[in-house]
């Protein structure tokens, strides 16, 4: 197995992700892949979590535990664990999801961790301006701007991982969106929203 090399800028593989953002999720593929097997499995994730301080549901709705639910929405060959392909598609499918209805939980530790570029479990103001800016776009971002660090429960301006969820998890988007969407925005032509 060993080491999973990166596809270039160019290749199919890439599904149109820049070399920088290629490279930024290659080494969180690696960061993860701590068997260096090629594939990240539920014990990775897990130590993962644990090493940022975040406890996974042990049991959801479905039965499995919350990291098992986030390797089954992304294993395409259901063997239990997810290799590069399926990363990179996850890591696609949420950054252009305009629905909301890609699943986002093994997606915000990624980003997370593509911030977090010392390791050290934190991401500044700065590098949360920039995650809300991919996320939903400049006009939004600077609505969310004041909201953002009330969410920072120490207050030394840097964010945690559980900090970081639960302003991705706010609905801190729809928020700043809808405030000042007119009315007639809402209506469509015949069709319905999906």
């Amino acid at each position: 197995a060993g080491r999973v090399k990166a596809p270039k800028a160019n290749e199919p593989e890439s599904e149109g992700l820049d070399r920088t953002e290629l490279e930024s999720i290659k080494r969180v593929f690696e960061r993860l892949d701590r068997k260096n097997d090629g594939k990240i499995d539920r014990d990775e994730i897990a130590q993962q979590f644990d090493i940022l301080g975040y406890k996974p549901k042990r049991q959801t709705d479905y039965g499995t535990s919350e990291v098992e639910d986030m390797i089954w929405e992304v294993d395409e060959d259901c063997d239990g664990m997810i290799d590069w392909e399926n990363f990179v598609q996850l890591y696609v499918r949420c950054r252009r999801d305009k629905t909301g209805c890609e699943p986002k939980r093994l997606f915000n530790l990624i980003e997370f961790m593509i911030n977090d570029k010392d390791g050290g479990g934190t991401i500044n103001e700065d590098e949360i301006m920039e995650v809300l800016y991919h996320r939903y776009g400049k006009d939004a971002m600077q609505k969310m701007t004041d909201e953002v660090f009330k969410h920072d429960r120490d207050g030394d301006k840097e964010l945690d991982f559980q900090d970081f969820l639960a302003i991705v998890n706010a609905g801190m988007h729809k928020q700043a969106t809808e405030k000042d969407k007119p009315v007639t925005s809402k209506m469509t032509t015949g069709r319905r929203k999906k």
